[in-house]
Parts: structure tokens; sequence; C-alpha cells
């Protein structure tokens, strides 16, 4: 089964523009480690958050540290962070998380899992460890894969996200818009 791991930055732009709920329609479990969860302060993404728990979206109750130090310990290394250093870190736990075996620590089973960050340095170790990633936009690109997004609503989310910080370059947002009419049309 596919496990979305999803990162605070992925969750928070979504939430910023009210289509955090994408993520409910997109295959697979979707789990935010307890570590992200705690990152996840500002509103309104941690009303969604807490909306979304225990319906759609785990969060587990014990830390990626506390139930497997020994993918803490590799996921930090792979991050260039010293583990004696860091605590509660979302990003290792993320990718802590996806590395742990078949078996998340919420207790979903996972041969598949991807990584749902915005985080450049994240998404980079994934892709040196093979793990899938994927993003916000992503994830609007695969709703409309689904058909859960319309492709112009898409687009519209898209501005959005720039405007809640995102920071899309203009050739990204062309990217991002013929992906969109890509999906539109398989």
């Amino acid at each position: 089964m596919t496990v979305l791991v999803v990162d605070a930055s992925a969750f928070i732009t979504l939430s910023a523009i009210d289509y955090h709920d994408l993520l409910a329609e997109l295959e697979g479990a979707v789990v935010v480690p307890r570590e992200v969860a705690d990152e996840i302060t500002d509103e309104p993404a941690a009303s969604h958050l807490e909306g979304a728990s225990g319906s759609w979206l785990t969060i587990p109750d014990e830390r990626i540290r506390e139930a497997d130090p020994d993918a803490y310990r590799h996921a930090a290394a792979h991050l260039g962070r010293d583990v004696e250093e860091i605590d509660l870190d979302g990003d290792v736990a993320l990718l802590a998380l996806a590395t742990a075996g078949t078996e998340t620590a919420g207790g979903v089973a996972s041969t598949d899992p991807v990584i749902v960050t915005d985080d450049r340095p994240l998404r980079d170790a994934c892709t040196a460890l093979g793990i899938d990633v994927s993003g916000s936009i992503g994830v609007l690109v695969a709703a409309v894969e689904r058909d859960a997004l319309e492709p112009d609503d898409a687009k519209d989310a898209l501005l959005a996200m720039d405007g809640v910080g995102a920071r899309l370059s203009a050739s990204l947002l062309r990217r991002a818009e013929g992906l969109i009419d890509e999906a539109a049309n398989e």
C-alpha cells in the first residue's frame, strides 16, 4: 500500500489555499509524523490538521525517534544532521518513516512510501535514496488526474499558492500548468 508521508511545508501551503483535503483524494494512506504535526502551529493549517486527524489522516502517537532509533539515525545522517544535537526534527522523521521498512510508526503497512514536501534539501535526499517524492504542485496535478479537481481550479490554486508564499518562478508556473493540462487530457 502506498503511504503519503506529508511534510509541514506542503500541508501548510495546501491549507493556506484551502486545498489540504486533496490529500485525501489521492491513492494511499496519508500520514503526518508526530514531529511534523508539532511543527504545524499556525492557522489555518493547525485547525485543518486537527480536523483531518483520525478521519483521513493519521498522526502516529509515537515519535519515530523512539519507535525506530536506527531509522532516525540513518535519516539524520543522510540529511547531514547530528542525531545527538537534533530532537523532534520533522525532516528527519519524514525520511526515517519512509526508510523504516514495511511498517510506519502510524501502524500503516507500506511498501511504497511517497514523501510529500516542498523542502528542497529533503527532496534531494529522497531522490538520492530512491524514495518517491512529490510536493504541493504534484498534489494538484494528481488531483486533476483523479478527477478530484478541475484543471482551471488547479491553475487558480497555483496562483493562490504563489500568493501565500510558495514563490513559484514563471518557468515553474508554466511547467506546472503544462503538467495540469497533460493530467486533464489523460
